[in-house]
C-alpha cells in the first residue's frame, strides 16, 4: 500500500493526480517494471464520468451545468457509469499483474478488489454481499452491498502486456449516504445529457449509517486501516 498520510491510511488528493497515478502505475504493470500497487485516496468535489459518455450530444453542456453547480466533471478510463467524487466518499484502487497462465477474469479481479472491503466490514458487524441494486449509481452485480442498498461500486480496467494482463480495479466506498445535493446532480448530468436514468437516493447507504451512533468517525477510521491492512498483505 502507499505511504499514507497523518489522517490515517487515505491519501487527500486532487482528482487529476489521482486518475494520473492510477494510469502511471497501470502502465508500470504493463510495462514490467512492478508488479502490484495499491492506494486508498479521497479527492475534492466533482463527478467522473467513464471516456464514452463525452460522445452524448448533451455532455458539454451537462458539463457546463455541473461545473456551475460546483461538481466539475472529469472522465476516467475504466468503465462503469457517472459518480460523485469527495467528502464521504473514500476510493481504493488496486493494480496489479493477472495470472499469468489464466484466463482474463474479471469475477476474480472484483473479487480481489471487494474481499478487503467485505472483511472490514464484517470486522465492524456488518454484513455484506455482491448485488445490483436498483436505481444506484454506477450500478453493477459486483456492486459491494448492505441490506440491498449499495456500500461501494467498482470498475476495471485491462490493458495486454507480454505475459497476459495488466489490471486496474477501482471501488468507491461510501463513507456518509450520498445527500439530496449530490443525488440531484448525478440526475440533472443525466437529464442534460439526454440519458434517461433516474438515481434513487435510498438505493445507497455509508458507513457511518452502518455503525452505532456517535461511533462514526472513530469506526471509519479502524474500516479504511482493516482494508490498508488486508489489502497490503494480499500485494
Amino acid at each position: 500500500m502507499t505511504a499514507s498520510t497523518d489522517h490515517g491510511p487515505v491519501r487527500e488528493l486532487a482528482l487529476a493526480e489521482a486518475l494520473a497515478w492510477e494510469a502511471d502505475r497501470l502502465a508500470d504493470v504493463a510495462a514490467g517494471r512492478r508488479s502490484a500497487a495499491a492506494l486508498l485516496w479521497s479527492c475534492e468535489t466533482a463527478l467522473v464520468a467513464p471516456s464514452r459518455m463525452s460522445s452524448f450530444s448533451g455532455f458539454d453542456d451537462a458539463c457546463t451545468g455541473a461545473a456551475n453547480a460546483g461538481w466539475p466533471v472529469h472522465l476516467r478510463a475504466t468503465g462503469g457509469d457517472l459518480v460523485p467524487q469527495g467528502p464521504g466518499v473514500v476510493n481504493l484502487t488496486l493494480v496489479f499483474r493477472g495470472p499469468r497462465s489464466a484466463t482474463p477474469s474479471l469475477e476474480a479481479a472484483y473479487q480481489r478488489l471487494t474481499a478487503p472491503i467485505c472483511e472490514a466490514l464484517s470486522e465492524a458487524g456488518v454484513s455484506s454481499c455482491h448485488a445490483p441494486v436498483s436505481g444506484a449509481f454506477c450500478d453493477g452485480r459486483f456492486n459491494v452491498t448492505v441490506a440491498g442498498r449499495k456500500f461501494a461500486g467498482t470498475a476495471q480496467r485491462w490493458r495486454p502486456m507480454a505475459s497476459g494482463h495488466a489490471v486496474q480495479a477501482h471501488a468507491l466506498m461510501l463513507m456518509r449516504t450520498p445527500d439530496e445535493t449530490t443525488i440531484t446532480t448525478l440526475n440533472h448530468f443525466y437529464r442534460d445529457c439526454g440519458i434517461a436514468r433516474v438515481i434513487d437516493a435510498g438505493a445507497h447507504v455509508g458507513l457511518h449509517d452502518l455503525v452505532p451512533t456517535g461511533s462514526g468517525d472513530d469506526e471509519e477510521r479502524r474500516f479504511l486501516e482493516r482494508v490498508a491492512a488486508v489489502v497490503a498483505h494480499s500485494q
